[in-house]
């Protein structure tokens, strides 16, 4: 659950502009209200989830080299919808590190094609849960811009998954 004037979008995997991520469920997109805003308090904050039917194999590694592939795929396709040239986007860096058996903690280097057209650092955080009762595994990712002890962050903790999982 996210505060009700944060825009939604929802996408079915496979995600059009990232197909190599093999995963089937729905990816739950949350955009704080400035998000494209780029001199806004919470321009680039913003939320997702991937509700999926598989267990996730989640680690470092691999967490790193499915958001260097998501924000790839995305920034590519939404700087080709605006005839830029693609070789000019820098290539995406993920860093994540464990802080337990279900969460993750790190940093997206990407190019904001919507905005700046300019590099961005994303801070984030990535949580998996499991939802036996719905045979569901869920993967939440909160990002933004702004350091871990920013406001913002207090928002972005605030969003709940809206699911009776046990």
């Amino acid at each position: 659950m996210a505060p009700d004037n944060w825009r939604k979008e929802t996408i079915e995997f496979p995600l059009s502009f990232a197909p190599t991520l093999t995963y089937k469920g729905t990816e739950y997109v949350r955009f704080a209200p400035g998000w494209g805003k780029k001199d806004a308090e919470d321009y680039f904050t913003y939320a997702f989830l991937w509700y999926l039917d598989e267990v996730p194999t989640l680690s470092s590694k691999i967490l790193e080299s499915e958001l260097e592939t998501y924000f790839n795929g995305l920034m590519t396709v939404v700087s080709g919808s605006e005839d830029t040239t693609t070789s000019s986007i820098p290539t995406t860096k993920a860093f994540f590190e464990k802080l337990d058996e279900t969460s993750y903690v790190g940093k997206v280097i990407t190019y904001d094609a919507f905005t700046t057209k300019k590099e961005v650092t994303l801070n984030v955080i990535a949580k998996y849960s499991a939802c036996p009762e719905l045979e569901k595994h869920l993967v939440l990712f909160k990002f933004s811009p702004k350091k871990v002890d920013h406001p913002v962050w207090s928002k972005l903790e605030n969003i709940q998954i809206d699911l009776d999982c046990k």
